[in-house]
């Protein structure tokens, strides 16, 4: 599996890329247009920073990574950081907040709904608790969950966690590139030209918006 070297994280002001400590500036600009392009949509117009580690960019550096997210976003680029800490998370980081980290444990008693099969085409699922499928949710399958749903292989279909207003709620995937992905009342969509991501990813809600995040894996 490929390691990219720039991770996207969501917060509640808006979105932070970590930049990988050991990566050569080429492949960040690189890393950084590809995962972009593929997914700007979800991230709308939100403000982003970017943190470097403890590079030092020169001005046309810095020049190339507002030009980057510029032609190849809608984000506002409002920081470029140097914190010393951009190495990539870490699964041991996994499951200290809800919103910014997974967390698979802790599942609603009697209110899960375990599907050992892959949903096809014309199959819909609705379950007034969170809901796992250990298996793909195909183009034209569709969850429908008062919880979170959890997918363990890839989901196009449409997934709405949170049907009854949660919007705490999370939709996980390890592949995640649904055909429409709703959070209690909130509404997103894959772009058209959509690609397999090649790492587990969540999605939840910030400032009325669903934000897409990475499971930090090592």
């Amino acid at each position: 599996m490929r390691k990219y070297a720039v991770e996207f994280k969501g917060t509640k002001d808006g979105v932070i890329i970590f930049c990988l400590e050991d990566a050569d500036f080429s492949e960040i600009l690189s890393d950084l247009q590809e995962r972009l392009q593929k997914r700007a949509d979800f991230f709308g117009d939100a403000d982003v920073k970017v943190d470097v580690g403890r590079r030092e960019l020169s001005t046309e550096e810095k020049k190339a990574l507002q030009d980057v997210i510029a032609n190849n976003s809608r984000l506002h680029l409002s920081a470029i950081l140097n914190s010393g800490k951009s190495k990539l998370l870490s699964a041991s980081s996994a499951g200290r907040q809800r919103k910014n980290e997974l967390q698979l444990e802790g599942f609603r008693e009697n209110r899960s709904l375990v599907i050992r099969k892959t949903l096809r085409s014309g199959q819909y699922i609705r379950f007034p608790g969170d809901v796992v499928v250990m298996g793909d949710v195909n183009p034209g399958a569709e969850i429908v969950a008062d919880g979170d749903i959890y997918v363990f292989g890839a989901l196009r279909g449409i997934a709405h966690a949170g049907a009854a207003g949660d919007k705490s709620a999370l939709v996980v995937a390890l592949r995640l590139v649904p055909t429409q992905l709703r959070i209690a009342d909130v509404i997103s969509r894959s772009p058209d030209n959509s690609t397999l991501p090649d790492r587990p990813e969540y999605a939840y809600i910030s400032d009325q918006r669903i934000m897409i995040a990475a499971i930090p894996v090592k």
